[in-house]
């Protein structure tokens, strides 16, 4: 064999390796949507406005939500592992989504400080490319105040918590807060659960720190326990008493599938909801191993609540999924008319 062909043979074995490796980084199966019909000819069926068919005086903790967990977690490293999502933000909000849920740390640059989305030690990138930038705060907000000017009727609710062990949660939060103040009238900073009426048009904020900065401006703040445990325990929600307001949460993320539909069921079928109390439901898992997929999870697990027969005129919550679809939205948030 001559070295011209021997040099073609490894290079391409090593392009090779370059592209498998990159697409285990960043790249992670395109749908978990399911095949199940959805009426479209309902009224509400438009996406983008479904809250404006819902009366003014509803508590938000008295509507079904549709959210995404890990929502930023589109174009992140270790992508078989740690991608959530498929869409961008702003289409998640076209296609339904009102609960959101952002993980931030603090990037240094040479031009100061900024926020970053991040997946646990991993960051957002803006696109697949390993050479492409991070994904930062403002830019991601920037999307959530079109959307809103847009569509008026709509609110989103912002749950951020911090994913940083290198900087301090009061040099992150007062960070945070200087977007907030400089945008106040697109944002609802109380630590009591609104009406919808009051929000439309804005974001409703939702923190998972403490207020380190002793800012007094947390919105609802809503700190929970890990539920990393992998053996299901007898009640898989728990319930966490805020100043103002309670909310139940099940988000046991190291369940396996089979475990985790046991324990949405059990959140479906149990839900307490009223003016003073707000449930959420986490769909996603990353299982009980040492590897997890969020995808191949989701994939069962979205299918599954899809044929689950959500009831007309029933709150179940705030429900959180991965990989969520527009008729995925569709089948939860119908559940209120």
């Amino acid at each position: 064999m001559n070295k011209g062909r021997l040099f073609r043979i490894v290079c391409g074995f090593m392009m090779a390796f370059i592209v498998g490796i990159l697409v285990v980084l960043f790249v992670s199966d395109d749908d978990a949507s399911a095949e199940v019909s959805v009426d479209l000819d309902k009224p509400y069926s438009d996406t983008e406005n479904w809250m404006a068919s819902i009366g003014d005086d509803k508590y938000i903790s008295e509507i079904t939500i549709p959210g995404t967990h890990n929502t930023c977690a589109r174009n992140v490293v270790l992508g078989y592992s740690m991608r959530c999502q498929k869409t961008d933000v702003y289409e998640q909000l076209k296609n339904g989504y009102r609960y959101l849920d952002f993980r931030i740390a603090l990037n240094e640059g040479e031009d100061g400080d900024s926020i970053k989305l991040v997946h646990k030690f991993a960051s957002c990138h803006e696109t697949g490319s390993v050479f492409s930038d991070y994904l930062y705060f403002d830019d991601v907000i920037s999307d959530l105040y079109t959307f809103l000017q847009k569509h008026p009727q709509e609110t989103i609710i912002l749950n951020i918590k911090i994913e940083d062990d290198d900087h301090s949660v009061a040099d992150i939060q007062e960070l945070l807060l200087q977007e907030v103040k400089s945008n106040k009238d697109y944002w609802y900073t109380e630590n009591e659960l609104p009406t919808l009426g009051e929000v439309r048009g804005r974001i409703v904020l939702a923190t998972r720190f403490e207020d380190a900065a002793a800012s007094g401006t947390t919105g609802l703040n809503m700190i929970w326990n890990e539920q990393d445990n992998t053996i299901p325990a007898d009640l898989p929600y728990e319930l966490y008493v805020s100043d103002d307001f309670r909310f139940w949460v099940q988000d046991r993320y190291k369940y396996s599938v089979e475990d985790k539909y046991q324990a949405i069921v059990d959140g479906l079928e149990n839900c307490e909801v009223d003016e003073k109390t707000l449930f959420l439901n986490f769909v996603s898992t990353s299982g009980d191993g040492k590897i997890g997929h969020p995808y191949g999870y989701a994939k069962t697990l979205n299918n599954l609540l899809m044929e689950y027969p959500l009831k007309s005129e029933t709150c179940y919550g705030t429900i959180i999924v991965d990989f969520g679809t527009a008729n995925l939205a569709r089948h939860i948030y119908y559940s209120n008319f």
